[in-house]
């Protein structure tokens, strides 16, 4: 186990230990391509994820780990989330926290995260990533808005960054999209997402997924 995934583990446990009334999900789904940074990791593939989120002393403890499985060309990869988030005033939501992405067989980078999301119009968002290890940055924002239809949920959501691929050159990355979601029991949605994806360094392309959600 590598130094970044070690720090990233530490902080995990710590969280387990000490938070408590807990909440979390579990899901698995499909993708017929897998994207990071405006990057094609894989065409079609099996996902899978985990999330924890419970209250820590005031803050809001928050754990996700997701999987991603190529099978049919491209790169296995998972990303692990961890930090804290803290509601100021009724508004606004700052995040702290690490973000660690690796290729099964390949190489791995850990982020410091700074988010900041506002409860307003849209709901827009900003984070900034900076390497553990390298002077790296990546940018993002992001919007979306829920829609509660009359059998399903609709949202819509939209997002663009730029990342630093050395510390000479960068990359700029956009993703429009909707996704569809159905309760089907009292702890289990089924959703179906459309994203649109485009980047300097790869053409234009259509994502399809679908998803089943179950929370505890």
């Amino acid at each position: 186990m590598n130094t970044k995934l070690s720090i990233t583990m530490a902080i995990i446990c710590l969280f387990s230990n000490a938070a408590s009334a807990s909440t979390g999900s579990v899901s698995a789904g499909y993708a017929s391509d897998y994207f990071y940074r405006g990057g094609l990791v894989a065409t079609e593939s099996v996902q899978a994820g985990a999330n924890y989120g419970a209250d820590l002393s005031g803050f809001k403890a928050s754990l996700d780990i997701a999987t991603n499985q190529s099978v049919d060309g491209g790169a296995d990869a998972y990303v692990i989330n961890s930090g804290l988030s803290k509601e100021i005033g009724e508004l606004v939501n700052v995040y702290l926290g690490l973000h660690h992405f690796e290729l099964v067989e390949g190489n791995s980078n850990l982020d410091v995260e700074l988010g900041l999301n506002l409860g307003t119009v849209l709901n827009p968002s900003i984070s900034i990533f900076r390497n553990a290890s390298d002077d790296l940055y990546t940018f993002e924002l992001g919007a979306n808005h829920q829609l509660d239809l009359d059998f399903v949920e609709l949202c819509l959501h939209a997002l663009y960054g730029n990342t630093d691929l050395t510390e000479s050159t960068d990359a700029d990355y956009w993703l429009v999209g909707a996704k569809v979601s159905k309760s089907i029991s009292e702890n289990a949605d089924l959703s179906l997402s459309y994203d649109y994806v485009d980047s300097d360094i790869i053409d234009e392309e259509s994502i399809l997924g679908a998803a089943l959600t179950v929370s505890f």
